[in-house]
């Protein structure tokens, strides 16, 4: 049995190019070409019809693609959608992942690489262009770097050399460096913001500093 598709482009070249791309495979059967995300929603809603797997242009009138997929979502979260873009930059690719689309295809993509990913899709895959995976890969290095150097391990052992930093210190210390506020600081310790203050001139004395601003100086020239 094939897998039901609906195309949703507005631009009429395309519309017919994907179509055709799509019939050319196997596994998959046409049933709706529209032109944009209203239609989309008209089709499902009034011929109770719900495809298998929609191909959703991002820039339709009416009702473009994001909009056409989170509302999809909603309403039939079972319905795989893959979004179509001619862009792959940053603000796109984070509006795209925000609507959980299964994938994310360049309109530059080739014949085979197209089928490979609808085929991907198909498994259970979630599939996107190379820049995307390696622009979220960076993304990841940077957050996982963020994180490590506000650990509080991080900061024992970067402070190493001042043995006489006790470990509460080193903690508040760790959360100053996560650009906590005393209040916040006090909160999550369990003690008053009187309290964070005092250990903060106990710190400062012990650095050789005389301020916040001087302690996260220090900890930019010590951590980055």
């Amino acid at each position: 049995m094939k897998h039901t598709v609906v195309v949703a482009e507005s631009q009429t070249l395309f519309r017919d190019m994907i179509t055709n791309f799509v019939e050319d495979m196997d596994e998959f059967r046409v049933i709706g070409k529209l032109t944009n995300g209203q239609e989309v929603i008209d089709f499902i809603q009034e011929k109770e019809i719900r495809p298998y797997l929609i191909l959703l242009d991002i820039h339709m009138p009416v009702m473009n693609g994001l909009e056409c997929a989170k509302k999809i979502k909603q309403l039939y979260p079972d319905i795989k959608v893959v979004l179509l873009s001619v862009f792959d930059d940053e603000e796109s690719i984070e509006t795209i992942l925000s609507v959980s689309a299964e994938g994310y295809i360049l309109k530059s993509s080739g014949l085979d690489e197209f089928k490979e990913i609808l085929r991907f899709i198909v498994d259970g895959k979630f599939v996107a262009p190379q820049s995307l995976v390696k622009y979220f890969s960076h993304r990841l290095e940077a957050l996982q770097k963020i994180e490590r150097e506000s650990s509080f391990h991080y900061i024992k052992e970067t402070f190493n050399q001042h043995q006489d930093l006790n470990n509460r210190e080193l903690q508040i210390i760790q959360l100053i460096k996560k650009g906590w506020t005393n209040r916040m600081i006090a909160d999550q310790l369990g003690i008053s913001e009187g309290t964070v203050k005092n250990y903060l001139s106990i710190i400062y004395k012990k650095l050789g500093i005389k301020s916040r601003v001087e302690l996260l100086q220090l900890l930019t020239e010590l951590i980055g």
